[in-house]
Formats: C-alpha cells, sequence, structure tokens
C-alpha cells in the first residue's frame, strides 16, 4: 500500500457529499418510524431498511452527524418510536463475542449476545446499528456482523429488531490502515464514499454549533486544511491531524481558557493549537491569526454603518471581519424574534449595513464579495432570516441592484465560487 497522498484503487462508486449520506439516512429513518408513509409510494419496511455504508476520511463527523439526525427525528416522534442507537467498534470487537460468549447456565453451554447488540425492551423498537471501523477490522470479526446485513438479518439465534437499520462505516482506500473490502460485503450495502467538503459538510454545522469564529475564518481561507491526514503507512506511529473532530476540539478548548480567564495569547497559540490538531496545521493557524493585528474595522461600525467603505486587505484580514461580523450578528440577533419568528426594523438596517459594506468589495475583490454573500445567506444560523426575507430588500435595495447587475454570471459559475478559496 502506497503512501497517503498516492492515487489508489477506489470502491468503483461515484464521489458524494457527507450532507447525501445524511439525507438518505434521515429519509429512511422518517419512513421507518411513520414521519413519511412509505406504503403510498409501493415501498416494504424491507425496502427502506437495506443497509447503508459510508466511507470516507477519519474524523469528519460520520458518528456526530447519526446523532444530530436521531435527535432531530425524536423531537418529532411520540415516546412509543423513540430512535434508539447502538454503536459496535468492530476493530475492537473480540472475534466471536457477536455470535454470543459460551457459557454455563445450569450445566448447559449457552452463548450470552454481547449487550451492544439492540435490545426491543432495552433499546426500543426502532433505531440505528452502527457498525464503525468495518474497513480496519479483519475478516474474522466483519463477518459476525453481516449477518445482520443481508435477508436474514440475524447472527445466530439472534435476529435484529425490524425496525432497526444497520449502517456501517469506515476510511476509506486514502486511508493507510484501510483494509480491502469483499466485493460480496460491499454488495450489501448501498454504499457513500465521501470527498469530504468543508463548505458544504462542516461550515453550516459550525455556525450552528458556535464553533470559534477564528477557526471558520482560518478554514474558509483554507480549506484544505479542514481535514488532513497526516501519516502514512510507512510511519511507525500514528500521527495527530487536523479533521472536523479536532478543530472542534480546539474550539471547545480555546473557549475553556477564556471562561478560565487565561485566553491563549498569540507567542504560544501554535503549541495549543499543535496539541489538537497537529503541528503544521497549529502554526498554520496561528500565522493566519497573527493577521488581527491588521484588522482596522470593528463589527460594531460595520453594523451601525459607521465604518468607513473597505479598501484592498489581505485574504486573511477579509476572512477574520466577515466571520466576526457574522459572529457579531448571530449573537445579536439572538432571541430578538417575536413569536412570529419576525425581527425589528432596526434589525433589518442594521443587517443591512453589513451586507452594504461586503458589497463594496464587488469593484476589486469580486470573489470575496460573493464568498461572503454566499455565507451569509446560507449558512448562518440567524443572519440569513433577514438576509433571505422578502422585506430586506426594502432595506438594501443596492443588494437587488447587485444581483442584477451579476446574477446571470453568478448563477452560470456558482459552483466556481463554492469551490473558489
Amino acid at each position: 500500500m502506497g503512501a497517503f497522498g498516492e492515487e489508489k484503487e477506489g470502491l468503483n462508486v461515484p464521489k458524494g457529499n457527507l450532507t447525501d449520506f445524511f439525507d438518505d439516512l434521515e429519509g429512511r429513518l422518517a419512513l421507518i418510524t411513520g414521519l413519511v408513509p412509505m406504503e403510498d409510494m409501493g415501498l416494504t419496511l424491507k425496502d427502506v431498511r437495506r443497509p447503508i455504508f459510508v466511507s470516507g476520511l477519519p474524523g469528519i463527523g460520520k458518528t456526530c452527524g447519526i446523532m444530530s439526525i436521531r435527535k432531530k427525528l425524536n423531537a418529532l416522534l411520540p415516546a412509543d418510536k423513540q430512535l434508539g442507537m447502538k454503536k459496535i467498534l468492530l476493530g475492537q470487537t473480540v472475534v466471536g463475542s457477536m455470535t454470543g460468549i459460551p457459557v454455563n447456565v445450569d450445566g448447559k453451554v449457552v452463548r450470552m449476545q454481547m449487550p451492544d447488540l439492540p435490545d426491543v425492551e432495552r433499546d426500543g423498537e426502532y433505531g440505528v446499528l452502527f457498525l464503525d471501523e468495518i474497513t480496519t477490522a479483519d475478516e474474522a470479526q466483519v463477518q459476525p456482523a453481516l449477518g445482520l446485513c443481508d435477508d436474514s438479518r440475524n447472527i445466530g439465534e439472534y435476529s435484529l429488531p425490524e425496525h432497526w437499520i444497520v449502517v456501517a462505516a469506515g476510511n476509506g482506500p486514502d486511508c493507510s490502515n484501510f483494509l480491502r473490502m469483499d466485493d460480496m460485503t460491499l454488495s450489501r450495502f448501498t454504499v457513500y464514499d465521501v470527498a469530504y467538503d468543508y463548505k458544504k459538510d462542516w461550515r453550516p454545522w459550525a455556525h450552528e454549533n458556535g464553533i470559534d469564529s477564528d477557526i471558520i475564518a482560518f478554514l474558509n481561507f483554507d480549506p484544505t486544511a479542514c481535514v488532513r491526514v497526516e501519516s502514512t503507512d510507512m510511519d511507525s506511529a500514528g500521527k495527530l491531524f487536523p479533521c472536523p473532530r479536532t478543530w472542534e476540539r480546539l474550539s471547545t478548548e480555546l473557549k475553556i481558557r477564556k471562561a478560565l480567564k487565561k485566553p491563549v495569547d498569540a507567542n504560544t497559540l501554535a503549541n495549543f493549537a499543535g496539541r489538537i490538531v497537529g503541528i503544521k496545521a497549529g502554526r498554520e493557524f496561528a500565522a493566519f491569526c497573527a493577521y488581527h493585528s491588521k484588522v482596522e474595522y470593528t463589527p460594531e461600525d460595520i453594523f451601525s454603518g459607521k465604518a468607513n467603505k473597505p479598501v484592498p486587505m489581505d485574504k486573511q484580514v477579509f476572512h477574520i471581519i466577515l466571520q466576526g461580523c457574522i459572529k457579531y450578528g448571530d449573537d445579536m440577533l439572538t432571541g430578538k424574534a417575536d413569536s412570529q419568528g419576525n425581527y425589528s426594523a432596526d434589525m433589518f438596517q442594521k443587517v443591512a449595513n453589513m451586507m452594504n459594506w461586503f458589497l463594496a468589495f464587488e469593484t476589486y475583490d469580486f470573489e470575496s464579495c460573493i464568498q461572503a454573500i454566499i455565507e451569509l445567506r446560507s449558512d448562518t444560523k440567524y443572519l440569513k432570516k433577514i438576509a433571505m426575507d422578502l422585506d430586506f430588500s426594502q432595506f438594501c435595495p443596492e443588494f437587488d441592484e447587485f444581483l442584477a447587475r451579476n446574477g446571470s454570471y453568478i448563477f452560470e459559475n456558482l459552483q466556481d465560487f463554492m469551490d473558489f478559496n
């Protein structure tokens, strides 16, 4: 097996986004639980509960996403249809334990099922059985689990509850610890081979969950740093690497230090971040954050309309200002909507002031201008509710004028703008 980054044989399925997998799983669970009726479409339970396999780089949020879907649907489901979840790390499962561990009961040898397998009385009638690390476990560990992935859905005397769906996950062929999956194993699943996309797969989640604004700004500047495995199969030891999991952890650690009144200073940021996302990514993040010293505009002035018109600036400075405005704006709007979810005219005007400030980049940094608009109108937590409101044009006619000048060009090249760094 070659080093990481070398082109390797794939799984013979088209590359997709992590959000595609999540959308499919959410839809299937909605059908299984009756949130969406399946009978009208001529579907059966057997059709809908076909196992799913998702392959992708480690740390990109496969487990977190499944848990989020479960939480979202449980908020809509009645008590008797709440979704359970059981996770089995196949790479750490004792061979034979899935088929049952033999014990002597009253002179008779019986097999006690491992507690991780779903039980209706304990775990409910509906749920997800998550078989993780399927691509790093050896065949003796994987084969017992595959009995749950065929039409029989059983291992020995154990049968998977009929309203549970099997989801398997593992690292893709590009990872040094990937073990070849048998063709017949793959054929049991609907397969998603994820080409992770920071802007589509993580940035909206990062905004929704309060990830540190400097981290989002840095990854906007360099999306390739979102997930970057550093080790290869030639290394004698693993290496810490940046990924959504470790960036989230860094965000939490930075918040902890601020809460303790001991914020990380610029001189120690590289080492502090390096212990969480790896040396190289830590240094890159610290170097990016050093551009704070060049920021001459405050979110307060931009939203109030007092800020001077922007002038050409470093990309790093632009991204720091953009994320500062997003955080300031979302914080400003938190809890300010009325009972119908509407905001005051004053809030509309402040968001219009901010939008106009970024529209001014059209003349000398058109790509960054478009990037800001896309993020403000699609990924933010609360700002997008005003920016996408039909009444927004009354407060920001300049935006309609901008679209009139550039709308057709933007539409024709939208994917290029989405991919622009």
